[in-house]
């Protein structure tokens, strides 16, 4: 018998909010450029959260999506659902920019993609050929909130720390998601911090 393990949260912080990663074009919450590491290791039921850079408040939170799909590449750039997503459609902060071709395997950039001619972000981005997605995201962006004092000390709070960092102490995340349903709908509820005025 096996057993589905419990959701976890990773938490990491958005350096740049312009719209790319994450993605809220289209009704969905989407990573699929950016954080190889967050992608390949997020499943369906995990939380993934993003938190402000210390210079604009490291307790506050830019979004928070519960993961409802591990889609791979060739199938996000495919999928109806997500052509919005594609920068020829909805401008540079598209996310839907990873055709695979079937007879050699390689992945081609389209050409208005936010990362084309960037080799070294390519890479990085097809170190996990996955875009994770979700309908139950909150984006905050520049209305980013601060987290409560009561989870100041946990690991949400970052400061000064590359990577992600991984929670999976159940009352941590039952007491975030508490606080997060009982304050904010899901949806849309600011524009990204770095295009804000």
């Amino acid at each position: 018998m096996t057993t589905t393990p419990a959701p976890k949260m990773l938490v990491y912080i958005v350096a740049s909010d312009r719209g790319l990663a994450p993605n809220i074009t289209g009704g969905f919450c989407t990573l699929a450029v950016c954080k190889p590491v967050v992608r390949h290791s997020a499943q369906p039921g995990d939380i993934i959260i993003g938190m402000s850079t210390a210079r604009h408040g490291k307790d506050r939170m830019i979004y928070s999506m519960t993961v409802g799909e591990k889609i791979p590449f060739a199938d996000y750039f495919n999928d109806p659902r997500f052509a919005i997503k594609k920068p020829e459609v909805s401008g540079r902060s598209g996310d839907n920019f990873f055709a695979r071709d079937e007879l050699t395997g390689t992945y081609n950039i389209s050409s208005g993609a936010a990362h084309a001619g960037d080799d070294l972000r390519i890479r990085r981005d097809l170190r996990t050929p996955f875009a994770v997605v979700a309908r139950d995201f909150r984006y905050f962006g520049a209305n980013a909130p601060h987290i409560p004092d009561d989870l100041q000390q946990t690991r949400i709070v970052q400061g000064a720390v590359r990577g992600h960092r991984l929670i999976t102490d159940t009352a941590v995340i039952n007491r975030f998601t508490a606080w997060l349903n009982q304050n904010y709908a899901p949806g849309i509820h600011g524009t990204p911090r770095d295009l804000a005025p």
